[in-house]
């Protein structure tokens, strides 16, 4: 998986190393972002809306070897994790903050980047320098 930052909107791009197709939709989707030590992203958690089926949505990132490692699937709800604590450290404070992201979807409804906000009520995603 590849993140890169957008300055433009002020959020993270989240996209598969090789993107499956162009987008040409985008969908705002409720979710939670939850931010580590230091402004760390660890993960989002996306609720999809009723015209969105996940399970299609998301096949190239669970067809994808390395992406499926970091998607957990569930039938209402699918959660990406993007970081895990440093070596050594056993509990982290991670704080849950609701965030609106942002999918974009190809002409067949598959996902090919999610939008990440950097900063919300409650959080502030410190990219790159809280993701060293």
């Amino acid at each position: 998986m590849r993140l890169t930052y957008d300055p433009t909107t002020n959020a993270l791009r989240l996209s598969l190393d090789r993107e499956p197709g162009e987008p040409s939709r985008t969908v705002d989707l409720p979710g939670y972002v939850d931010v580590g030590e230091g402004g760390r992203l660890v993960g989002v958690e996306i609720m999809p809306p009723p015209s969105l089926d996940l399970t299609t949505a998301l096949q190239p990132w669970t067809d994808d070897p390395v992406a499926a490692e970091y998607v957990d699937l569930d039938p209402d709800s699918v959660y990406i994790t993007l970081s895990v604590p440093e070596e050594g450290i056993d509990r982290e404070q991670v704080r849950a903050a609701q965030a609106t992201l942002r999918a974009e979807l190809d002409g067949t409804q598959r996902l090919v980047a999610l939008a990440i906000p950097r900063r919300g009520t409650g959080y502030e995603i410190s990219y790159p320098s809280g993701n060293q």
